[in-house]
């Protein structure tokens, strides 16, 4: 009788364990997470007996939660990872390094994605992440009132941005061309400048570049736009500014394309987007979503399977109709429902000249920085040339703790 129960106990063991295994705890965010059970639904019907269990976590919460969840080892199998919390998270050590995983894959390679994206996912010579959805910021205009300026087309060039600003402002009194963020934290809204001026914080060897003159020149041409009022330097509403014309150009996001077509239906046809205006360069800003498989995760195997399941084409593609957004695999950008829509199809061309910022832990101090030494500039409270030189001073104190 005894070992009759000691059987049925080692029985009863396996059974669930194996039950274990076949359960996939994924944390995810925002309009995702409300989403992502119509995929989850999915990869469960072509994995039968898998149970997938998401966990909605507002993004205000989000990163706490992250933070709670490390200390005290308590973390799901999976989790969306905002692009720009891959470097503080990765290095607590908290992610699994997935290069072993690639190198068996079929579905996943990194040359499927951007090379942008693919950034986002690197830390210490290591791949942390996969892409989930990307985005990234392109120019959104009012194609009649840059038509009434003598623009029958985007400004396609930092001269002809400028160019067109001055005629836009001299329309009259509370007129202004372009709407730039000029306090809080604008760190990634300001860096696409600096890389289109060919400029960077930091060289390949890691010395720090913020005083060479390709980046004061980032700082001093984003500054003139206030300089000149061209800019305002209050907080205006952005939908309402844009209906009015009183701001015509703004960047942005792929999520605004529809929230400008529910908010702002009067201007329907009136407006479009652009890729950024080029200097030596016209690189934009790469955000999104990537996924990460954590170090503690009993079920990596199963992680990883639902991450090639959500990296195929045509699974990225009914993402994309699901919650709007744009797909990371570069080949689903090839159906029809993305490749004829015009407007989606400049964020993919965008995305071809993308870039992150700095894939490091001290990131967001860094931007902080660099906010704080751009509002001097703005306020005209400093040159942009001793700016630079008080934010590499910045710098070295920030990466030297």
């Amino acid at each position: 009788m005894k070992k009759i129960l000691m059987v049925l106990s080692v029985v009863l063991l396996v059974v669930t364990s194996f039950a274990a295994d076949k359960t996939l705890q994924v944390w995810a965010m925002g309009e995702e997470a409300k989403k992502l059970d119509v995929m989850a639904q999915k990869f469960m019907k072509e994995n039968p007996g898998v149970n997938v269990e998401i966990q909605a976590i507002p993004w205000g919460s989000a990163y706490d939660k992250l933070v709670t969840g490390i200390a005290g080892n308590q973390l799901p199998d999976l989790a969306q990872m905002g692009t720009t919390w891959m470097a503080p998270f990765g290095s607590m050590g908290a992610f699994e390094e997935l290069t072993p995983y690639l190198k068996k894959s079929t579905v996943v390679k990194q040359d499927i994605f951007f090379p942008g994206s693919w950034e986002t996912c690197k830390l210490d010579n290591g791949v942390y992440g996969i892409p989930w959805y990307v985005d990234t910021r392109v120019m959104f205009y009012r194609t009649d009132i840059l038509k009434q300026v003598g623009f029958d087309k985007a400004p396609q060039t930092w001269d002809e941005l400028y160019a067109a600003a001055k005629k836009l402002a001299a329309r009259g009194k509370g007129m202004y061309a372009v709407s730039l963020l000029y306090t809080g934290v604008f760190g990634n809204e300001f860096m696409p400048f600096v890389w289109q001026a060919g400029a960077d914080l930091f060289d390949s060897k890691g010395n720090i570049t913020v005083t060479d003159p390709k980046f004061v020149q980032a700082m001093e041409y984003y500054a003139k736009f206030f300089w000149e009022g061209l800019a305002p330097m209050t907080n205006e509403d952005l939908f309402q500014a844009f209906s009015s014309g009183t701001i015509p150009i703004f960047f942005s996001g792929p999520w605004m394309v529809t929230m400008l077509n529910e908010q702002a239906p009067n201007i329907k046809g009136k407006w479009a987007v652009a890729m950024m205006p080029k200097n030596k360069t016209r690189d934009s800003f790469v955000g999104g979503s990537n996924l990460v498989i954590f170090k503690s995760s009993k079920n990596k195997d199963l992680a990883w399977k639902f991450i090639e399941f959500l990296s195929k084409p045509e699974n990225q593609l009914q993402w994309y109709k699901t919650v709007s957004s744009l797909p990371a695999v570069k080949s689903a950008w090839n159906y029809p429902e993305i490749a004829k829509d015009p407007m989606i199809k400049v964020f993919g061309d965008q995305m071809e000249e993308a870039r992150a910022t700095p894939n490091i832990p001290q990131w967001e101090e860094i931007a902080n920085a660099i906010s704080a030494r751009m509002q001097e500039v703005i306020y005209q409270k400093t040159t942009p040339q001793k700016a630079a030189e008080a934010l590499k001073n910045d710098i070295q104190k920030i990466m030297s703790r």
